[in-house]
């Protein structure tokens, strides 16, 4: 189907039926004026009784605008939102005895009805910016939908050969021209789309375009729905279209975002809300990692706005959980239409819990439990209690992760004093009777028996098939391998038969050892290890010493260390082993250094205070000893009295969430979290990505511990979740596939887990062999005839990448032999890339409609892998960081004594400079060009620092762009100078034109401002001849300026 048929089909579903969506034929191409105009209407006739029947003048209506043209999505986002719902804007009348009037544009609650209309806009034109040095051309959206004349969602449609990726990529293009500007800032939702495939995301600033956060859209019981059209008719209706730009929308306070609900979470939202109106119990299933405190959040929200409720009640059940869960709601709930209360204490608990200026309260069930007890103990003594009052009113629960601490008891405790509550828990790894056997005392029930029935599943192979989390890659070492395991087993085999044969009186035969022998070769290892291995036997120095030296060698590649530098934790099976370990990582650091890092990695230990239960007094002393350890590296003044807030500290540090933490300096970052259990359930952070495991896990235990590296991030730097184990690792593959099974079903052992090396390395193989049957090597890819041979080229490169990306994570990935194993050398594959980039530039430096189609349609995004690509943006962001280091020494001094840091940043980026002139020699030219001019700049900001004053920020690469204008504007002047032309003309038709082209524009004016007279005046001897006849001097000018703009400004006028 063409894309214009397609657009078609897709109107005639918004606006056929019964769709409230009405297609305006009259704005057929509209330009932002016309659509200004046309909201201008809407305004005036929405706010008629406020504007007293006297419409809103030019002046008045400039201010609107002015309002309305919001730097980000997330401002945009907030003035929809403004005040319970309503989006405002105040506006001055010219006429003073009308004073000031706020008007309303938007109403989040006016769905389907009311006030609120709904118009689909096709072909709008967003002309390139005027009074600005914009040149990029003019812009087509294919369909705009506007609500109360506001373009609120946008749809990219593309016809069924084009990769959706590619429909991405136009919108982030045309979001860093500008062209999302004006009436266009208050863009809410994309929605990309085929005939058969959809997906939508998030409005956000031009450089936060994330693929990682592209959803899909499926179906109630989680069935994909990517027909377009199909989509279109379930989300693109009415009233579904206008709930999700505004009730299933979040404004993130925290990270400055805007933040669109998958379709999970909007079903259980309503599922949960339709208990609450029956009064009915349940629970939410949705897989670890998929976002159930943005879920629980909404569902709060609405829940408190029920006029049948009195109350809600958040509870958690650590500390930290409380912190970090107010953290999220407050953030959610900056700028919405609810209030967010935590308790301090438990006095605080109950005032607040008596007072009606906020529903929603979050809490630990520990303080309402003893809130409970004690208003329990008032009245048996014949006390009054106002918090009595409360325990009577409709109260709504919301549980995370109720199956910790002394839950069961409490919750029955609280339960039958509240006798007007409903109860509903959210959980990733909901207790069965299968694991329930795992827990002791009152956590001995099943999630259903604690909250009645399921409200809505989403597990793990949903949320992994729907792209919502992030698979496994599990790898099991050990320190004790098969034939040692074997040697030990004989050992006590031996032992136990002959104490035996001693009771006996009787010796040990050669039979009896050969039984012995017969039984330990019929056992598999996974009962070996039951039977002959003990936890002390992990426990050893020399244990400890080779799961440190692994984690040196193998965990920089497991975290991406360079160009993802991803953190890890290390969980152990006790405090006693976490604090051998954090020594022993001391001291093996002290002979042990990353090429890349020195001090990687950066260590920290946390421990909740109920895991240490001896508080013996050699504990305290080594915790005391790593707090000393931790305060010098990262500048804080922590001790043993405020182990909270270190333990805060470290969490914060490591998740990098917090707008505080989210850039630290390397030096300031954790790389590696030594944790017992603390930290492996409820943790949220998707700077993390690999896990090592020193301990056995089981069930829900396994599930919560593996699911802290899965968070989406960046998928192209972010694949999967790294897990290593290293104790009795075919226990830990069984207990992995009963785990599997019952959260996620039969058969998902294989999607969840990454397949084995060898697979991949087979895998990676046959796409070698594919890339080679094209071009049998990187010099015969330069010989590839037809756009057709192109794209086959391109898709198979893409093809090497991928499986190469998934196979250097593995530890027996080495590029040693590499001929002979995988059929290609690294080096080969670093020639292919080249060749890879040469035909990506190709397509990208040109206007979309001069490509040919079938390269156009394709996605050149690629993730960078064990191979680095060296490109314009690693390059550049190399140079970046390069400068926010230097940029952080505030004294000559400081400078100074980093100044070997300096220079093997400046070696890293010149290297760098020098492969990417291999492949892009224009680009790499231009930067060369401009690192003195970046070194003076720096050296200026720090001259700024020295003085005092506050240094001017640096970005690489707008001091790149910067230099190449600066240049455009020398070079021009010396030939407008030299020739007698006007240098604005001049360096107008340089702009305008496309470096390889025939195509010339703005010629005549320049031509009509030439002057032969100047030109013969400003003529020397080393110049060119300049003609004295005019009309072969214009000849001769032209063809001067054509080649001057073609060789001597093409590096500067790279787009």
């Amino acid at each position: 189907m063409l894309e214009l048929s397609f657009e078609k089909e897709v109107v005639k579903t918004l606006t056929t039926g019964s769709n409230q969506w009405v297609e305006r034929k009259g704005l057929y191409g509209a330009t932002p004026d016309q659509l200004w105009a046309n909201f201008r209407d809407k305004l005036n006739n929405n706010n008629y009784a406020k504007l007293q029947g006297h419409p809103l003048t030019d002046t008045e209506f400039n201010q609107v605008k002015r309002a309305i043209e919001v730097r980000t999505p997330y401002e945009a986002a907030k003035l929809l939102a403004a005040e319970n719902g309503i989006g405002k804007v105040e506006v001055e009348r010219d006429d003073a005895k009308l004073g000031t009037v706020t008007l309303e544009l938007f109403w989040k609650a006016d769905v389907a009805g009311g006030k609120s209309s709904y118009e689909v806009v096709r072909q709008a034109v967003r002309p390139r910016l005027a009074g600005t040095q914009d040149v990029n051309p003019d812009r087509r959206f294919d369909v705009t939908l506007l609500i109360n004349g506001l373009p609120l969602i946008q749809l990219e449609l593309k016809k069924a050969t084009v990769e959706l990726n590619q429909a991405f990529n136009q919108i982030e293009k045309y979001a860093q021209e500008g062209k999302y500007t004006g009436i266009y800032s208050l863009l809410q939702m994309f929605v990309i789309m085929t005939p058969d495939s959809t997906a939508y995301f998030a409005n956000a600033e031009p450089d936060h375009f994330n693929k990682a956060f592209l959803f899909n859209w499926r179906t109630r019981d989680n069935h994909p729905v990517e027909n377009g059209l199909a989509f279109t008719r379930q989300v693109l209706n009415i009233p579904m279209a206008h709930k999700m730009v505004s009730e299933y929308t979040v404004i993130d306070q925290e990270r400055q975002s805007l933040i669109l609900l998958r379709p999970y979470q909007i079903y259980a939202i309503e599922a949960v809300i339709h208990r609450i109106h029956d009064h009915q119990d349940g629970f939410v299933w949705h897989t670890t990692g998929s976002g159930k405190t943005l879920t629980s959040y909404k569902t709060a929200k609405l829940a408190a706005q029920d006029p049948g409720v009195d109350k809600v009640i958040f509870l958690v059940d650590r500390r930290d959980l409380d912190e970090q869960t107010t953290s999220n709601f407050s953030a959610y709930a900056a700028n919405d239409d609810i209030a967010i209360n935590e308790a301090q204490n438990t006095g605080d608990l109950m005032r607040k819990l008596q007072q009606n200026d906020g529903k929603v309260l979050v809490t630990s069930i520990q303080k309402l439990h003893r809130a409970v007890k004690k208003t329990q103990a008032q009245l048996a003594t014949g006390k009054q209690s106002r918090f009595s009052k409360t325990l009577k009113q409709r109260v709504i629960f919301f549980v995370d992760e109720a199956h910790r601490s002394q839950f069961g008891k409490m919750q029955k405790e609280i339960r039958a004093a509240f006798i007007n509550s409903n109860w509903y828990g959210y959980t990733g790894t909901p207790i069965f009777n299968e694991n329930k056997k795992q827990l002791k005392g009152d956590l001995a029930v099943t999630t259903e028996e604690l909250f009645g029935k399921v409200c809505h599943v989403y597990n793990l192979r949903d949320a992994l098939e729907d792209q919502a989390v992030l698979p496994f890659n599990v790898e099991h070492v050990t320190t004790i391998g098969k034939d040692t395991l074997i040697t030990r087993a004989l050992e006590k085999e031996n032992q136990r038969v002959k104490a035996r044969r001693d009771k006996q009186g009787r010796l040990l035969s050669t039979a009896d050892e050969a039984k012995i022998q017969a039984k330990i070769q019929a056992m598999s290892v996974k009962d070996l290890e039951e039977t002959y291995l003990t936890p002390a036997d992990f426990e050893t120095d020399e244990h400890i010493q080779q799961v440190v030296q692994y984690i040196l060698q193998k965990g920089p590649r497991k975290t991406s260390l360079g160009h993802g530098n991803y953190n890890a934790i290390l969980t152990t099976s006790s405090i006693e082993m976490a604090q051998r370990y954090y020594q022993a990582f001391k001291a093996a650091k002290k002979t042990t250094h990353n090429q890349l890092d020195p001090d990687w990695p950066r260590i920290a230990i946390t421990y909740s205070l109920s895991e240490n239960e001896d508080q013996s007094a050699q504990k305290h002393d080594q915790m005391a000893t790593i707090l000393k350890d931790y305060n010098r590296q990262y500048h804080t003044n922590f001790d043993l009295t405020d182990l909270n807030l270190y333990n805060e500290d470290v969490a914060k540090r490591a998740a990098r969430r917090e707008a505080v933490f989210a850039h630290l300096q390397t030096d300031q970052e954790i790389n590696l979290v030594i944790v017992v259990r603390r930290l492996l359930t409820g943790f949220d952070a998707p700077r993390l990505n690999t896990l090592f495991v020193d301990r056995t896990l089981a069930y829900q235990e396994l599930i919560q511990a593996y699911s802290r590296t899965n968070r989406l991030q960046n998928r192209e730097l972010k694949q999967e979740g790294q897990i290593v184990t290293f104790r009795v690792p075919a226990i830990m593959e069984a207990n992995e596939r009963e785990a599997y099974k019952l959260y996620s079903g039969e058969g998902s052992f294989n999607v969840i887990i990454r397949p084995t090396y060898q697979q991949a390395v087979l895998k990676f193989q046959k796409a070698v062999v594919d890339l080679k049957a094209i071009a049998q090597t990187p010099t015969a890819a330069d010989d590839l005839k037809g756009t057709t041979a192109k794209v086959q080229f391109v898709k198979a490169f893409r093809q090497v990448n991928q499986q190469l990306n998934s196979l250097s994570m593995y530890n027996d990935f080495t590029w040693e032999n590499s001929e002979k194993a995988f059929g290609i050398a690294q080096p080969e594959v670093e020639s292919y890339t080249g060749k890879y980039l040469r035909i990506k530039a190709a397509v990208t430096n040109q206007e979309p409609e001069k490509v040919p189609e079938e390269l156009a349609a394709l996605d050149f995004s690629l993730a960078v892998g064990s191979v680095v690509l060296v490109d314009y943006d690693y390059l550049t962001q190399l140079i970046q960081d390069w400068i926010d280091e230097q940029q952080q020494y505030t004294t000559p001094d400081q400078a100074q004594a980093h100044m070997t840091d300096y220079l093997q940043n400046s070696a890293k980026v010149q290297a760098s400079l020098n492969k990417l002139a291999e492949t892009q020699p224009q680009q790499a030219q231009l930067i060369r060009e401009a690192m003195p001019y970046i070194e003076q700049q720096m050296q200026q900001s720090q001259q700024q620092s020295d003085q005092n004053k506050e240094p001017v920020a640096l970005n690489a690469r707008e001091l790149v762009a910067d230099y190449a204008q600066r240049q455009l504007v020398k070079k021009t002047s010396v030939f407008a100078h030299t020739w007698g032309l006007d240098q604005t003309a001049l360096l107008r038709v340089a702009r305008e034109h496309t470096v390889g082209t025939d195509e010339w524009h703005h010629e005549q004016e320049l031509t009509q401002s030439a002057n032969l007279a100047a030109a013969l005046q400003a003529q020397t001897a080393a110049g060119p001849k300049i003609p004295a006849i005019l009309p072969l001097y214009r000849i001769k000018s032209q063809a001067a300026w054509r080649q001057f703009i073609e060789h001597d400004l093409a590096i500067y006028l790279q787009k």
